[in-house]
């Protein structure tokens, strides 16, 4: 058994679970799932498989492209992101989504289910990224796609942050890889089997109306982990300086953080 993987996983999913509440109202999100939806250029009718689908910022906008002849199921590690997206799938009437809680490592699924798989910034995390990656192409059919999103470079006007972090000790690495190089997604996909490796890069300008908003964005990220990891007076502290930082970024409309972004198409000969 790897006990560092089974331990990180079993992080991931607390840390998740406990942000499952406030994940949906990440406003970036729902804006690149679609993109990621377009770019898959889902045809009515197919079955599609979101993996780590949160809440559903890539399922929704799938189930609407599949319609009610096809079918978009998600599975997420979290069972409090399932819970959420479930209670939603339920309220909106959705007869062609479904969401399961369910580690992507070991799909449940037959041979050849699906025409789609769809992964929304969640690849880093996987501890045995080879292994989810053939069970991608065992569970695609004959000429399936994969597309997926990861992030790319950060903005460096930020890069601040991160120093802060560490040198607070806040920092708890949930991921298991770096995914932001193009040679690299290339590479990993090509040694999957995978063919037709296409890779899309989109940037987009995310702005906080104040430093709240931004706030509650990392507390519903998976950074999420190491904030937790401090005492009440020493986070307030760090969100203290944190928020005084932040005035040099300060614009006339609120705080711009310049998102990167990567699509990667492939297709399961």
């Amino acid at each position: 058994m790897d006990t560092e993987a089974s331990a990180k996983k079993q992080a991931l999913q607390g840390v998740f679970d406990r942000a499952a509440s406030t994940y949906g109202g990440i406003r970036y999100f729902p804006a690149l799932g679609q993109w990621l939806v377009d770019m898959a250029q889902i045809p009515s009718g197919a079955q599609v498989l979101d993996v780590a689908c949160g809440r559903g910022a890539v399922l929704f906008p799938a189930a609407q492209q599949v319609g009610p002849l096809g079918q978009a199921i998600g599975i997420d590690l979290s069972d409090g992101m399932v819970q959420e997206t479930g209670a939603v799938i339920h309220q909106l009437g959705l007869t062609q989504a479904k969401v399961y809680q369910m580690d992507a490592e070991s799909l449940q699924f037959p041979d050849a289910s699906f025409d789609h798989i769809l992964c929304g910034f969640s690849l880093q995390f996987f501890p045995h990224l080879e292994q989810t990656l053939s069970e991608f192409q065992r569970i695609l059919k004959s000429k399936g796609q994969v597309a997926i999103t990861t992030w790319g470079e950060e903005d460096s006007h930020w890069s601040w942050y991160d120093d802060l972090r560490i040198a607070y000790q806040a920092v708890l690495k949930l991921g298991s890889q770096s995914l932001d190089k193009r040679e690299d997604l290339f590479a990993r996909f090509s040694r999957a089997g995978f063919v037709n490796i296409q890779i899309i890069t989109k940037e987009m300008d995310m702005i906080y109306a104040n430093e709240d908003e931004w706030w509650t964005m990392q507390w519903s990220i998976s950074g999420r982990a190491g904030l937790e990891r401090l005492e009440p007076r020493r986070l307030e502290q760090f969100k203290a300086e944190v928020f005084d930082r932040m005035q040099a970024l300060r614009q006339a409309d609120g705080f711009h953080d310049r998102l990167q972004a990567h699509c990667t198409l492939a297709i399961k000969p």
